[in-house]
């Protein structure tokens, strides 16, 4: 009887393990999706011109647009670093930043690496 006891208990405890990282997973996904929607958007708001890109002229002038206030706040950047941030981001060196290079740099600054990574670029 304890034998079945137990067994039941393991089982349980198996089922809820993987219930909780499956909720985990999804959390983490429509993290990242939301963090992409509103990149899209914020980089819609900075190209002032609609070209498709954004110089670094657009990018000071929206320095106290909220929402990039914002980003700035959640991947730990100082306003006063953000000409730093505009050349990171801007990989090709072509002082303008396009879509794809917005999105993917702003992607690559989450995580615990981030401001290691800053220190040793600039």
């Amino acid at each position: 009887c304890l034998y079945i006891v137990f067994t039941s208990l393991s089982l349980m405890n198996i089922v809820t393990g993987v219930f909780v990282e499956c909720a985990l997973t999804r959390g983490r996904e429509d993290k990242d999706v939301y963090m992409i929607n509103h990149l899209r958007e914020l980089f819609g708001k900075l190209d002032e011109n609609h070209n498709g890109k954004i110089s670094w002229l657009e990018f000071e002038e929206n320095l106290t647009e909220p929402r990039l206030l914002t980003f700035f706040k959640e991947i730990d950047i100082d306003i006063s670093e953000a000409q730093g941030l505009f050349h990171l981001l801007d990989r090709d060196s072509s002082g303008v930043l396009d879509a794809d290079e917005f999105l993917s740099g702003c992607l690559r600054l989450r995580g615990p690496a981030r401001a290691l990574d800053l220190q040793l670029v600039m």
